[in-house]
């Protein structure tokens, strides 16, 4: 009795059969592959496009969906499903699957493509933006679509059609996002945030009129000048004061159970310690337990902290998506220097409760002086302007800090800010488009 064959032999055969012009005896041989290993994402994905060839989209969608989960970590089984649907003009089901691809698939720019031109099929042109701007950052970024060159002959006219849409499509998308604080509020009411955007936008000239203020990201215009400000002008001040004992009972207690936390700052390549940090006689650390980071609510540290949690839970914060709020017992060992820097935007202050302060342990915001932390007492400043921390003492320094809204902002420029920015990371970060 002859050994059966196996599933590379059979594969074999099936590809060369496929190559020769033989489908109907190909797909017999991909389907024997299929007998003996139901789930092989090969010959389903070849039965796949078989399928198309014929005609038989349906077919092709059902088997490039069972490709794709028998081999999730392979975005082409996706990009095949919706070719397959796109066929069949099924384009909301297309987008669908384009959606999951490029959540599964963050840099899988081909896939940001389709997406976009499923997008501009169906008329949603805020998509078609987003994922045309994802699609050319990501392929750019890999070392693909800078030129001719490294751009396939047959994506070349595509390319740069999507690229001409973002540089176009980018201010038009940017005022769509706080349209509906438009229809509410009017016009007026959003006259700083439209010269604030017409500034990002590099459309006008508009700056800090301190030479120490330099927002990184997003200056916000005829907002009051100055690195401090009042604490008090924030509706939770008293609150917060209020809570101080216990805050501070459970930082000491956090502390002592945890002998490290996480770095405040994330070091990577681009971003080493000696660009932040400098040491006197051992290595400089500033360090974070997070109740918020970038938006996302640590849990377990809420539950670790519970009196801290609720009073940060009482107060109207800064939400923004995958941004705000940033909240955290802020910890600087001792000897550490934190290096001059600027923050992102003079939308949001930066609160200080001081909650363990040893000796000679000082901010200096330039243009404002130094201020020396007294524990309990409640202080804000803007970290737009030039900044930089100490503690050079033998103890650890302690402070909650959170950053919040500009009090000088009214609700609507606030909510317009909030989409605003949301709408800017939207288009820089690798995520599924927003639904609106």
């Amino acid at each position: 009795m002859l050994p059966l064959p196996s599933v590379e032999a059979l594969l074999q055969r099936a590809h060369a059969l496929a190559l020769h012009g033989s489908p109907s005896a190909a797909e017999a041989a991909y389907r024997q592959v299929l007998a003996i290993k139901a789930d092989q994402p090969v010959a389903l994905a070849a039965l796949g496009q078989l399928a198309v060839n014929r005609g038989a989209t349906q077919d092709a969608v059902v088997l490039f969906a069972a490709a794709a989960k028998a081999a999730p970590d392979d975005p082409q089984h996706l990009l095949d499903q919706a070719f397959a649907l796109l066929s069949g003009e099924q384009f909301d089901s297309a987008r669908n699957v384009l959606q999951q691809t490029v959540a599964s698939h963050v840099d899988c720019f081909n896939a940001w493509l389709m997406l976009g031109q499923v997008c501009e099929v169906l008329g949603d042109s805020a998509g078609t933006l987003r994922a045309f701007h994802q699609a050319v950052m990501r392929a750019q970024r890999a070392g693909y679509w800078c030129d001719e060159g490294s751009t396939p002959p047959d994506l070349l006219d595509t390319v740069l059609q999507a690229i001409e849409q973002v540089r176009r499509g980018r201010k038009e998308l940017c005022f769509s996002s706080y349209e509906s604080v438009r229809q509410q509020h009017g016009s007026a009411a959003l006259r700083r945030v439209d010269l604030a955007l017409t500034s990002y936008l590099k459309e006008n000239s508009i700056a800090p009129n301190s030479p120490h203020q330099r927002p990184r990201f997003f200056f916000f215009p005829g907002l009051p000048p100055g690195p401090y400000h009042d604490p008090m002008l924030q509706p939770f001040a008293d609150r917060l004061i209020t809570a101080y004992p216990d805050i501070r009972t459970e930082a000491l207690r956090t502390l002592a159970e945890d002998s490290q936390f996480e770095d405040f700052i994330r070091f990577r390549d681009n971003i080493k310690v000696e660009d932040y940090l400098r040491g006197h006689g051992q290595p400089p650390a500033w360090q974070a337990f997070f109740f918020y980071r970038h938006g996302q609510r640590y849990d377990a540290h809420h539950i670790r902290c519970p009196r801290t949690s609720e009073s940060l839970e009482r107060i109207d914060l800064c939400r923004i998506a995958d941004e705000a709020p940033e909240i955290c017992y802020s910890v600087l060992t001792p000897g550490s220097d934190i290096l001059p820097h600027h923050g992102v935007s003079n939308v949001r202050l930066v609160m200080h409760l001081p909650l363990l302060v040893p000796p000679d342990c000082a901010l200096n915001v330039f243009g404002g002086g130094e201020h020396h932390w007294r524990e309990g007492e409640l202080m804000m400043f803007d970290d737009t302007y030039r900044h930089e921390a100490w503690n050079r003492s033998n103890s650890t320094r302690v402070v909650l800090l959170m950053d919040c809204w500009n009090p000088h902002l009214d609700p609507a420029e606030r909510e317009a800010v909030r989409l605003l920015i949301e709408t800017i990371g939207d288009m820089g970060r690798a995520r599924t488009p927003r639904s609106t």
